[in-house]
């Protein structure tokens, strides 16, 4: 938000406008080249309430990830939307799936909870913004999440990048949820395919 990327602009709130989801909420984890970095929301029903956690590190050196959450409230429906963007290495991955169970075991059980974004799985940093991708078929990062959550059965490969591509994006649900629709949208204006999840509240 306001970088040089993103032509010194306010992205979440050019989405808000374009969209006509008029409720947003961003969770900024660093200043990043005269702007900000980090997660955002954009809703079509009120935000109740937002708050974003710092992701665990194991080195100072790292960058800051984020995990952002809000509540989002019509009638007596309550659902918590969590956007996360994980670390590229995989112990601080598996402390923030660790970190994720322990905040939403403070919410109230007749509340929704859906988890969607980047969650970098398998994917390794070898340098300056070079990274490999190991594709396995099970991650721990994902299998801790799948101890409360169920997941979207997405394989499709969602980022790219010249050393490598994989499936890194998807959707963790509650699982009294039932997932409609979900699908893998392409498109050439990001290094990262959009995941589209539908689901019955």
């Amino acid at each position: 938000m306001y970088t040089k990327r993103a032509y010194n602009k306010n992205q979440l709130y050019t989405f808000s406008k374009y969209t006509g989801l008029n409720f947003r909420a961003m969770g900024t984890n660093i200043k990043y080249k005269n702007g900000f970095y980090g997660d955002g929301i954009i809703s079509k029903f009120p935000i109740e309430y937002s708050a974003n956690y710092l992701s665990p590190l194991t080195n100072t050196a790292h960058e800051q990830r984020g995990i952002l959450c809000n509540k989002i409230s019509f009638g007596n429906t309550k659902i918590n939307v969590f956007s996360l963007h994980m670390s590229t290495f995989e112990d601080e991955r598996i402390l923030t799936a660790k970190e994720l169970l322990k905040i939403t075991s403070k919410i109230n059980k007749n509340e929704a909870i859906i988890i969607g974004g980047d969650f970098n799985v398998g994917v390794n940093k070898i340098g300056n913004h070079k990274y490999s991708y190991d594709r396995k078929d099970n991650y721990k990062e994902y299998e801790i999440l799948k101890e409360k959550f169920k997941s979207i059965n997405n394989t499709e490969d969602t980022w790219f990048s010249n050393e490598s591509s994989g499936c890194i994006d998807s959707f963790f649900y509650s699982k009294h949820l039932q997932l409609l629709k979900q699908e893998t949208i392409k498109t050439d204006i990001s290094d990262h395919y959009p995941v589209y999840a539908e689901f019955l509240i």
